[in-house]
């Protein structure tokens, strides 16, 4: 099967962008495609990223990309205007790739992701469920945590950080219906207060009931980094304003450190030696907030039951249910 990987970032955001894609270079089998669409700049890629990138294997090239309608639409702070043109991306591969995964710069990625052994039948694309907890959020309206019969909702709103699509249900219009939602959503959010995620929110609405649900380790989001499923994600998204460099105290563990050095030695930077103490000021930070990660471990564990049970054939869901 034939699979690209594409990220879209502008000038100030390529570092992390090329952090990333060294550490799909070093997770994913060989050759590894990817795609740098390029925002109002093009880079010119260092000796020590060339080299990287021919000794992972990685098969890289950069483009650029611009919609004069996408881009027209306000961003605020850390979402930026090349958020704006993922789908367009993935539009001009769909026709070269049987599957395109599309990657925001603020993610490293652990594992093998198995991309072609993923099942869409008649999905056109694949995502995680969003996991903010915020009160201004899509989650601020559900009960999930007291009442079960509200789990079916929480799941339904996913997170734009992570998209795997299937390039034989593409649709032409996918571009069309996308630009009239961010349209739409310039006059109101249909799922937060006081939105700031213009893009996710328009994909959603382009994509509503019409995507197929990935495990949560595929795209285990920051607001899960004080829990045990962030210790062993394939894919770890730093969203929010604060990334995966510069190294926190705190925040960044020992995975963080040994990666990051393994992916700065291969690019001719310096390393951190400090890993242990970073592992144990992250420890004693997850004994800090024990009980405030309560919700977020219950989400977590909610959104893997919600896809257990949507795999099993419907006569058994009936069941579960009068189970329950």
């Amino acid at each position: 099967m034939n699979v690209c990987f594409v990220y879209v970032t502008d000038r100030q955001g390529f570092d992390l962008a090329t952090l990333s894609a060294i550490s799909l270079g070093m997770s994913q089998p060989r050759p590894c495609h990817i795609r740098i669409f390029c925002h109002k700049f093009l880079p010119q890629p260092s000796k020590d990223l060339a080299d990287a990138v021919a000794k992972l294997g990685i098969n890289l090239s950069f483009s650029p990309v611009e919609d004069a309608v996408a881009e027209q639409h306000e961003t605020h702070g850390h979402v930026t205007t090349p958020t704006l043109l993922k789908l367009r991306a993935v539009e001009n591969l769909v026709s070269d790739y049987d599957r395109v995964v599309f990657l925001d710069n603020d993610m490293l990625v652990f594992k093998d992701l198995e991309i072609d052994k993923l099942n869409f039948g008649a999905y056109p694309i694949a995502a995680v469920a969003d996991m903010d907890l915020a009160d201004t959020g899509v989650l601020r309206h559900s009960d999930w945590q007291n009442d079960p019969e509200q789990a079916a909702d929480i799941g339904s709103y996913f997170n734009a950080g992570l998209l795997v699509f299937e390039s034989s249900n593409w649709n032409n219009d996918f571009l069309t219906c996308y630009e009239a939602a961010l349209d739409r959503h310039d006059h109101g959010c249909s799922y937060k207060i006081d939105c700031t995620s213009i893009d996710q929110c328009a994909l959603n609405l382009v994509f509503e009931d019409n995507w197929l649900r990935l495990s949560t380790t595929y795209n285990m989001q920051a607001s899960s980094k004080f829990t045990e499923s962030w210790k062993t994600a394939s894919v770890r998204h730093y969203c929010g304003p604060r990334k995966y460099v510069p190294l926190s105290f705190f925040r960044s563990d020992r995975r963080d450190v040994k990666y990051l050095n393994a992916i700065h030695r291969l690019l001719g930077r310096r390393t951190s030696k400090l890993a242990i103490l970073y592992e144990l000021f992250h420890a004693l930070n997850c004994i800090r907030n024990q009980r405030s990660s309560v919700a977020i471990r219950n989400l977590l564990h909610a959104l893997e039951a919600q896809r257990n049970l949507a795999r099993l054939p419907r006569q058994r869901r009936g069941d579960r249910r009068q189970l329950a």
